[in-house]
């Protein structure tokens, strides 16, 4: 970025962000002199069993030795860096607008309340370590789609978890003693792949298994499963006293339950999360935003920029477990979600019914397709306020035209994980443009403390 960009973002800042003069004098400066920063590049070939653990901390938690408060500068610059593309390409489109006149409000980074070992969920994948053993548990450090990797165990990582990573060396131990080799590429016929610990703010902990069949016999998947639930239940594995534990044989990169169903080994099927006083049911392969405390401050956000009303209609879009709908039921009249994922939606209907939840919906099937449908339904609903929370790709622009064309749908939250993915921009344009909404607030908060990640809310009004 050239300096006179830089000069005209520090002016505009002055009018926009919600922080003190001596604040924007060094992000000004910031912005002039260092760059954003990217993750460290590091080879593959650089690793070695000296600087591994220092290697992979430059690859996941990019950010792990920047004190805590330079890591929020950090990612305040990142979010004023993406809003003020987003706005150049939005003015760009309503010629009528004009940069210098665009009103809205970035504020302060909203910090995350733990900012060490606040992971409730870890996918370790299987590659070859720097010891030469293929049955190393870890991360990666280089891409598979560009060549050979290292994997490198998450020991010494510090946004995760003491507990998964015992879960993870203990299955690292029990693979290697096996006779069946891992399953590193698809085309290697091996059989032992990724592990995902997860585990709730009490503590307990669930595992789940990913085994290639390959061409085994059902007898024979079952007589592994039998044995990895002696080794966790009985054997050395014991020492981590989990909760459940799950084994899915799925022959594809990711299979859903329904393509490939979990099998429970023994434990209980899911566990329960606590959110202010609500409890929320987490299977295998629910969503829940990762960083629990983090996500509080979230939804308490997004509540306050959505301006609810026990006049309003929530529609939750991409609603996963239901945790904003049911969250926010008390404060509205109703709340309808919809998500594409079908167990996500099983899990968010038996999630209000354990709540009590009685004044919410949950609806299976595509955004694009579904949100008309549940549009004409709501019938003369006067204050309908619609709270989007996609994935990373963003939202099909066909769902984003349905609400744009809801007259009733004065306000729109959008909760973005990727802000500065090309489809997520075209969202916000959208939004602007077809919807005639106006941008009002931008509100990041900081749900991954050491890495280079940043939620951003969007509030949209018209």
């Amino acid at each position: 970025m050239d300096r006179l960009l830089c000069h005209v973002i520090g002016r505009y800042s002055r009018v926009h962000l919600d922080v003190d003069a001596s604040f924007l004098q060094r992000a000004v400066r910031c912005f002039s002199n260092v760059p954003l920063p990217v993750p460290e590049h590091v080879s593959p070939s650089q690793v070695t069993a000296e600087n591994q653990y220092e290697c992979i901390a430059a690859v996941v938690t990019p950010l792990w030795q920047t004190p805590y408060k330079e890591q929020l500068a950090i990612k305040l610059q990142w979010s004023q860096s993406v809003m003020w593309n987003v706005v150049k390409k939005i003015c760009k489109q309503r010629k009528s607008w004009n940069v210098k006149k665009f009103s809205y409000r970035l504020h302060r980074v909203k910090p995350s309340p733990v900012t060490e070992g606040y992971r409730n969920k870890d996918d370790f994948n299987i590659q070859t370590g720097v010891d030469g053993n293929p049955k190393t548990m870890g991360f990666f450090v280089g891409s598979p789609a560009d060549g050979p990797v290292v994997c490198v165990r998450g020991t010494h990582l510090v946004n995760i978890r003491q507990s998964h990573k015992e879960v993870a060396q203990a299955y690292e131990d029990y693979i290697r003693l096996s006779p069946l080799p891992p399953c590193c590429h698809f085309g290697d016929g091996g059989h032992w792949r990724n592990l995902v610990v997860r585990s709730n703010e009490a503590g307990q902990l669930m595992a789940v298994v990913t085994f290639h069949p390959q061409d085994l016999e059902q007898e024979r998947l079952e007589e592994e499963g039998a044995k990895l639930r002696e080794y966790f239940l009985h054997g050395p594995g014991a020492r981590c006293n989990l909760t459940s534990l799950y084994f899915q044989p799925c022959r594809h990169t990711r299979c859903t339950a329904d393509q490939a169903p979990y099998t429970l080994l023994f434990g209980d099927p899911h566990l329960t999360e606590t959110l202010e006083d609500f409890k929320f049911r987490v299977s295998p392969d629910s969503f829940f935003q990762v960083n629990t405390a983090a996500a509080a401050v979230l939804y308490n956000t997004v509540f306050s920029l959505a301006h609810l009303t026990p006049m309003t209609t929530l529609l939750d879009v991409c609603c996963g477990t239901g945790t904003m709908s049911i969250l926010a039921s008390r404060r509205v009249r109703g709340a309808v979600g919809v998500d594409s994922v079908s167990s996500a939606v099983t899990d968010a209907r038996n999630n209000a019914l354990a709540n009590e939840a009685l004044n919410v919906e949950f609806i299976a099937g595509l955004a694009e397709k579904k949100i008309p449908r549940i549009i004409a339904g709501l019938g003369m609903a006067s204050h309908i306020v619609a709270v989007v929370n996609p994935g990373r790709s963003g939202l099909h622009s066909q769902a984003v035209k349905a609400l744009c064309s809801c007259r009733q749908i004065k306000r729109v939250v959008y909760v973005s994980c990727k802000a500065d993915s090309p489809n997520t921009v075209s969202n916000f344009i959208q939004l602007c443009t077809e919807g005639q909404f106006s941008l009002g607030h931008v509100v990041p908060v900081d749900l991954f403390p050491h890495t280079l990640h940043t939620e951003l809310i969007l509030e949209f009004s018209r």
